[in-house]
């Protein structure tokens, strides 16, 4: 999560008592412009179960109250929803801090334009490869790469100096597992920081039948850790995960904790998710796009409307107490980074000390421009999609 000085009150209560709210996601759509190979939202997308931009003021609002510090604006694309740029402004006049989660490849330089001017200076967006082949093949989209880079760079130009956080969202799996060092290399070369989230995927192609979480994943065999010339998967990961943690303690702008850093090789080698529990519904909660909410995306939207008068009341209550906790400790884990790494952030000395000096130490240097960035495409003849295992 990005940090800000005049919410560390805040901050410090939800270190100590772990019941304050500090970060909300808000997935204003599940429309999506693409079609990712190992994401399935975007099935889902329906415009007539979208909120008003009066009912998102509300959200901003109750928000507030709840004592939320920040809130990330995703989808879907969020740029699909089509006022987006004032229901960001909703959240930045209340006082919250905002980021947008998009993948910036088909999102108009005047719209990106619009929604700065109205105080938004966070953003995440999605890269998984250096090779524009291998990531138009993730995206589906030809030209993914290229429009990306192409919005990341003029992102970073716009906002330099200004104390907002741009990030590179990149998901490792057999596909890129090998880049990821690089990756890192680029991201501080256009002015980003990057945040690592370990591939998740179904074990069997008939889950979404069944399963609520098959509407965020897929299954997907090729991006699924397997051997290869590099050697076999325990191999391969701890070879690039000691590189990232290596490179976190040089200072390079990883925006992941060393202790979710951790977790993922785990999760990469054996497939178990970290066993400290989380702190979804306390921490963090979700908000879907039509409003429903719930304590995380795998949970069931059996709460309580987010804007039904009753809700906050209803959020304090014993009663939301005693349901959030039997949900969130019958769940089988994830390694969603904005929900484990946040809870690595409070649960851990590390954490929260690493997550607070890369919010709030000022980058250095000049981000390259576009025709720069361009240098760092691989055109060789690497495989876009290793065989699957």
């Amino acid at each position: 999560m990005n940090l800000n000085i005049r919410n560390y009150a805040r901050i410090a209560k939800a270190a100590v008592t772990r019941d304050v709210p500090v970060y909300a996601h808000f997935g204003i759509t599940h429309r999506c412009d693409l079609t990712c190979k190992m994401c399935g939202i975007w099935r889902y997308g329906n415009k007539k179960e979208e909120l008003s931009l009066d009912e998102i003021r509300q959200v901003a609002e109750r928000m507030k109250r709840l004592g939320v510090v920040q809130v990330s604006i995703g989808g879907g694309e969020p740029f699909s929803y089509e006022n987006l740029e004032e229901a960001a402004k909703h959240f930045v006049d209340v006082g919250l801090n905002v980021r947008v989660l998009t993948n910036g490849v088909n999102v108009p330089r005047e719209r990106f334009e619009k929604i700065l001017s109205y105080g938004v200076k966070n953003f995440s967006i999605s890269l998984d490869s250096l090779y524009p082949a291998r990531f138009d093949y993730i995206c589906e989209v030809d030209g993914s790469w290229d429009s990306a880079v192409r919005n990341m760079t003029f992102l970073a130009e716009r906002l330099q100096g200004s104390g907002g956080l741009l990030v590179m969202n990149t998901v490792v799996s057999n596909l890129n597992l090998e880049e990821c060092p690089d990756i890192v290399r680029f991201a501080k070369e256009i002015g980003f920081a990057v945040s690592f989230l370990p591939i998740e995927l179904l074990a069997d192609p008939k889950a979404g039948v069944r399963n609520w979480e098959a509407r965020f994943i897929r299954h997907r065999p090729e991006m699924g850790m397997s051997e290869g010339p590099q050697g076999d998967v325990g191999e391969r990961v701890d070879r690039v995960y000691d590189t990232l943690i290596r490179m976190k303690k040089e200072g390079w702008p990883i925006l992941n904790s060393t202790p979710y850093l951790d977790s993922s090789r785990v999760y990469l080698k054996t497939g178990r998710f970290p066993a400290d529990g989380c702190d979804a519904g306390a921490l963090y909660f979700s908000v879907s796009p039509n409003g429903q909410f719930t304590i995380c995306h795998r949970t069931n939207h059996d709460y309580k409307h987010f804007l039904d008068p009753d809700f906050e009341t209803f959020f304090h209550s014993e009663e939301y107490e005693h349901k959030r906790k039997l949900e969130a400790g019958a769940c089988e884990g994830c390694m969603r980074a904005c929900w484990i790494d946040t809870s690595s952030m409070f649960r851990t000395v590390q954490g929260f000390f690493e997550t607070a000096k890369l919010n709030l130490v000022p980058r250095r240097g000049t981000p390259v421009r576009y025709e720069e960035a361009l240098t760092w495409a691989r055109y060789d003849n690497a495989p876009v999609a290793p065989q699957p295992a």
